[in-house]
């Protein structure tokens, strides 16, 4: 991956929502767009996170801000890290909008070379994030920066859902084959040897197809409705065959620095 392709690619795309309209995210949007957000692995990161109060939070690659204002709002200190400055600047204006711009910073730089000091910090947060990364790197820097007994709740899209693989060969925007490697066994053992521990949640084997209604048409109710359908179908076939686990769309790693 060429760190300049993903640069283009992301100040490009520097308003992307999952409201109709490709508008930019604003406090008076908010709520619909936090709705399209918490989806089934989201509430599994954040009960992963558990509480945030106080908590000094990393998230890497924050996009527009969706997550780090929602950590906000629950009471973190969120060092909110893109290496987008365009979407840095909506998420400063959501955030001023909010009354949250004192516990949101936003954060020009790249996760391979964070701007903290060893151990100065609770959690580290990603949504889709790592794959755009030189992946050792990224991880090290995750490390090092969390405090000894930090946790790292790292939510990444994977290569085994044949649905996803069809869409990305189908369907997929050409340049992320360029600035994409989703994450495999090899990825997972990279992030195991990097905190020497991991569990992990796996989502989305037939409910990959209510995204449909996010990232096609943007309609929440079909979306909300499909999606809790679908979702229970997939919990099901989980339970019946738990191999099928591999073919999950999105896994949760979740990981924390020894003591």
């Amino acid at each position: 991956m060429k760190a300049t392709d993903a640069q283009s690619y992301w100040d490009r795309h520097a308003t992307a929502s999952n409201l109709p309209g490709e508008g930019a995210l604003t406090a008076e949007n908010w709520p619909e767009e936090i709705a399209f957000y918490l989806t089934p692995e989201q509430d599994f990161a954040c009960r992963q996170m558990g509480p945030l109060a106080s908590r000094r939070v990393l998230e890497v690659g924050c996009g527009v801000g969706v997550n780090a204002i929602r950590m906000g709002e629950e009471g973190a200190l969120v060092a909110a890290l893109d290496s987008s400055l365009p979407r840095l600047r909506v998420l400063k204006r959501v955030a001023v909008e909010k009354g949250l711009d004192a516990r949101l910073h936003p954060v020009c730089a790249r996760a391979e070379h964070l701007p903290f000091r060893a151990g100065s910090l609770d959690l580290a947060y990603t949504k889709a994030s790592l794959i755009h990364t030189d992946l050792p790197a990224a991880l090290a820097e995750c490390r090092r920066v969390l405090k000894p007994g930090g946790r790292g709740v790292f939510c990444e899209p994977t290569t085994s859902n044949p649905l996803a693989w069809l869409y990305r060969r189908l369907l997929g925007p050409r340049e992320w084959q360029a600035i994409t490697r989703y994450f495999s066994r090899a990825e997972e053992r990279v992030m195991s040897e990097a905190f020497g521990n991991l569990r992990s949640g796996s989502f989305y084997l037939t409910s990959f197809l209510a995204f449909y209604w996010q990232f096609g048409r943007r309609r929440l109710k079909r979306f909300k409705r499909w999606l809790a359908v679908l979702h229970a179908l997939d919990r099901a076939l989980f339970a019946l065959c738990p191999p099928l686990r591999r073919l999950a769309w999105f896994r949760v790693y979740v990981v924390e620095k020894k003591q």
